[in-house]
């Protein structure tokens, strides 16, 4: 479990003590420690490794025995007590957009609402917009929220996905009969939100299903795939395969949509098509995919290009994470980031990373600690001491400037001049129909002081849709007006979506893969975002944050000129 995970799940128990009305010192003392794991520099699997957890200013020693618990089974013992005392539906309510602990209280004691579908019920009734707080602005917001939930009820982020990825395959090593191992299926393809991680694994099935139980107490169900549970809640798929067939069912299990088509056109024509991840036959043994496709005669693609691409020219070369040169988009505890400027220096450093580019809140984002333009002008100054103090560094200077509702940037224009690059992003106003943002974006990447629009849509994956813009346009528009668009790698996000990518390539789109970080942990998700763009078969010469420290300050002089 990462920091992340660890916070929001100390946060729900702060909420949930909330309804309970416990003492409201202990529920800050949650919130608090929910906030430092958070925002602590080492993970907190580390500090536990190395006894080190109780320590932690904030955490003390019973709160560090809670994250010990819930490392070791992925659930709080504490939460278990907790939710006990509340009527079993009540938590799911604090999961939808709109309500808080103080809502889902009131939605409780006072109306004997205690879980979504009784809320879904009182909202379809209009009774819910008459009664005191709510309203009916409110009711079809919470109506929207509970369809969005459903929808994605069995969804996990990536990243979510491939940490318990990883720790799944140090649990695989531990079988002593397992032959082999690989990843597959939509993980292997690297898709933005995972259903479930899905090992391809040769061994006897009998076998497996024994060693599973006796070498990890576990107790799996199924037959091919055997199924056991990760503690995060997502399925742990191990599909079963004997040698002379492995790469075959690798190929089918990670095919993706356009390349499984492709997959089953040759099929056809063998005689051989069957459906995904039943076993096939056919003469040969394979060694490698590669070998699988040149029998079917199909040509061999990376996973990441098989949910959009049933072929990819053999001379391009795809953008990997160490084409990335540098970090644009990073806010710093000028606004609302967790670590000072230098820390973010030296964090992107240790990455290997050759420049920065600071990008803070702008003003109109005041709930965000926007900077005001005399504090832009003294951080200017703070950047040159420090470009001076690291002369194998650089840091741009940036912002990530509001688009107001007319679509005008946050700041005069004496301000916007004085930035390496500017960021135009949509942070209000959501409530604009389509027509009305698109118009707003449109207009905003007119303006001569944007170099790139920032996460295009505004989606919270798992949390909300966007704010829903006419993306064709917007790609139209940026390349007509020569601006760069986003792939916001934070993967709560990944905006710009993949399946945009191959027709905006196509038009000659320019995109930079932005962590959008708010700490130096957040530049971890940098590689999130290559597998975006490698899905929507993007190379190095197509993002612009490939280009060395050098050629990114030449480029961004010339946008200003």
């Amino acid at each position: 479990m990462n920091n992340a995970q660890i916070s929001e799940k100390i946060k729900r128990l702060a909420a949930l003590l909330a309804l309970l009305e416990e003492n409201p010192f202990k529920i800050r003392a949650f919130e608090k420690a929910a906030r430092i794991v958070k925002e602590h520099p080492e993970e907190m699997g580390i500090l536990i490794d190395e006894d080190r957890l109780k320590h932690v200013k904030g955490i003390g020693e019973t709160l560090a025995q809670h994250i010990l618990y819930y490392a070791k089974s992925g659930s709080f013992a504490y939460e278990r007590e907790i939710e006990a005392a509340l009527p079993p539906g009540l938590p799911d309510l604090l999961e939808i957009p709109g309500l808080g602990v103080k809502k889902v209280h009131v939605l409780w004691k006072q109306h004997q609402i205690d879980n979504i579908d009784q809320l879904k019920q009182a909202c379809l009734s209009n009774e819910l917009s008459s009664w005191k707080g709510f309203g009916a602005k409110l009711e079809q917001q919470l109506l929207k929220g509970i369809a969005f939930k459903a929808l994605h009820v069995k969804d996990f982020h990536l990243n979510v996905a491939l940490q318990a990825a990883k720790i799944w395959k140090k649990k695989l090593r531990a079988i002593p009969s397992l032959k082999r191992f690989e990843l597959t299926g939509q993980l292997r393809r690297g898709d933005t939100l995972i259903q479930s991680v899905d090992f391809l694994v040769e061994i006897d099935p009998t076998t497996l299903k024994s060693e599973l139980i006796s070498t990890l107490n576990l107790n799996p169900t199924g037959a091919d795939p055997l199924l056991v549970m990760d503690t995060s809640g997502l399925p742990i798929n191990l599909w079963l395969s004997d040698a002379h067939e492995f790469q075959t069912r690798q190929l089918i299990l990670t095919a993706g949509s356009a390349y499984l088509n492709k997959i089953e056109s040759s099929l056809d024509d063998l005689n051989l098509r069957q459906e995904q991840g039943r076993k096939i036959d056919f003469g040969g043994s394979a060694e490698t995919e590669a070998e699988v496709c040149d029998q079917l005669g199909i040509q061999w693609i990376v996973p990441e290009l098989r949910d959009a691409f049933d072929h990819f020219p053999a001379e391009s070369t795809l953008i990997r994470p160490s084409d990335i040169k540098g970090v644009i988009h990073a806010h710093s505890s000028w606004s609302d980031g967790r670590n000072s400027l230098q820390e973010l220096v030296e964090g992107a450093q240790r990455l290997g990373y050759q420049y920065l580019g600071i990008s803070e809140h702008s003003q109109a984002a005041y709930y965000a600690n926007g900077l005001q333009p005399e504090r832009v002008r003294a951080q200017w100054e703070r950047i040159d001491e420090l470009n001076e103090q690291y002369p194998d560094f650089h840091i741009f200077k940036g912002i990530e400037a509001d688009i107001l509702s007319d679509g005008r940037l946050d700041y005069e224009e004496n301000i916007l001049a004085g930035f390496d690059f500017v960021i135009a992003s949509i942070h209000s106003h959501f409530h604009l129909n389509q027509e009305q943002q698109t118009d707003r974006i449109v207009r905003a990447l007119q303006s001569p002081f944007t170099t790139m629009l920032g996460h295009p849509t505004g989606r919270m994956l798992l949390g909300r849709e966007g704010y829903c813009p006419n993306l064709p346009a917007i790609i139209d528009a940026a390349v007509e007006f020569e601006k760069i668009i986003e792939i916001n790698s934070t993967p709560k996000r990944l905006d710009l979506d993949w399946k945009y990518l191959k027709n905006a390539r196509e038009k000659g789109l320019k995109v930079s893969i932005n962590p959008d970080a708010h700490g130096v942990e957040g530049m971890n998700s940098i590689p999130l975002g290559v597998t975006m763009a490698r899905k929507g078969g993007l190379s190095p010469q197509d993002v612009i944050n490939t280009m060395g420290v050098n050629e990114m300050a030449r480029f961004l002089e010339s946008r200003r000129s």
